[in-house]
């Protein structure tokens, strides 16, 4: 017999364990769960680009009478190269969806061309410009009010929100088909821990070098003008879009610095721009911050719902 029979009993028992089922969920499902105060329309393809279809998600709230509701439109972070615009169930975004329905407030969750050799944060932004167009010219179908809209996202989405949210339409020409269609004006933008300015090396470096090309389209010295497109800091202005920024004082991807430097621009110019800078806040937040993620995700709502039922 075995010297430890229990051991032996114990190794076999694990070892008859089944296998766990990988889930099989599919989005719709997920997002059902996530969002069951909202009726979900999946899959709306707003432009095409090649053979590349780019698509998004609306959120109507359940038993909407208003046939021109304001929406908050989410634009999703992985470092300009990665991510999805399933990414709205994060509790940081999905906190502000939950307030936003109460509100009578469309959600839409857009996504956008990653960085590629055929495709540069330039052209990520170009997309989230063009989504909005979409929801303009396709405002009473999905009944939206096309003068009440707002960006939200964080880290590459906040900047690239930031970036749709101030910059000159026209120096962002996408689809012919939605050239027509720029929104009157943006009601706000919510970005947390973003990106701000590429025109600083020391909060910019990592992007200057060999992962320039990927990011600007070319070697960071020849593609200024893009840089300074894409770069929030240079892009605010007296009578911009209101922005509330959110960022982590410990966060080790995009430095807190980010944020204090569009807080300082933006109240240098006399733009609309609140900060709130999240202590012991990595990137994404994490736990035990101060605020807690419940409580920015409230602030932000309040921010969004104030500018959007104006």
């Amino acid at each position: 017999p075995p010297a430890n029979p229990t051991a032996e009993t114990g190794k076999a028992k694990k070892a008859a364990r089944p296998a766990k089922k990988a889930s099989t969920k599919t989005q719709a499902e997920i997002i059902a769960a996530a969002f069951s105060e909202f009726d979900h329309l999946p899959d709306i393809v707003y432009k095409k680009v090649g053979d590349q279809a780019l698509q998004m998600e609306i959120l109507t709230p359940k038993g909407l009478k208003n046939p021109a509701a304001p929406v908050l439109v989410y634009i999703h972070g992985g470092g300009w190269s990665g991510g999805d615009r399933f990414r709205m169930t994060r509790p940081d975004i999905s906190g502000v969806f939950h307030h936003c329905a109460k509100a009578g407030i469309i959600c839409a969750s857009i996504e956008y061309r990653l960085n590629s050799p055929k495709a540069s944060a330039f052209d990520s932004a170009i997309d989230c410009k063009d989504a909005l167009r979409f929801l303009v010219k396709n405002a009473a179908q999905y009944h939206i009010d096309p003068t009440r809209i707002a960006t939200i996202g964080g880290s590459a989405g906040g900047h690239l929100s930031l970036v749709t949210a101030l910059g000159d339409p026209k120096k962002y020409p996408g689809d012919p088909e939605l050239a027509a269609f720029d929104p009157a004006t943006i009601r706000c933008e919510i970005a947390y821990y973003p990106a701000t300015d590429f025109t600083d090396e020391k909060l910019a470096g990592r992007f200057l070098g060999q992962r320039a090309t990927l990011m600007f389209g070319g070697p960071a010295d020849q593609k200024r003008d893009i840089m300074r497109l894409l770069s929030p800091v240079v892009l605010i202005q007296k009578n911009s879009t209101p922005v509330f920024c959110f960022h982590g004082d410990k966060d080790t991807v995009l430095s807190v610095d980010n944020s204090r430097k569009l807080f300082a621009q933006g109240k240098e110019v006399g733009a609309e721009i609140q900060y709130v800078e999240v202590k012991e806040g990595t990137h994404g937040f994490g736990l035990g911050c101060s605020p807690t993620v419940e409580e920015i995700t409230a602030t932000a709502a309040k921010f969004v719902i104030e500018h959007l039922q104006r």
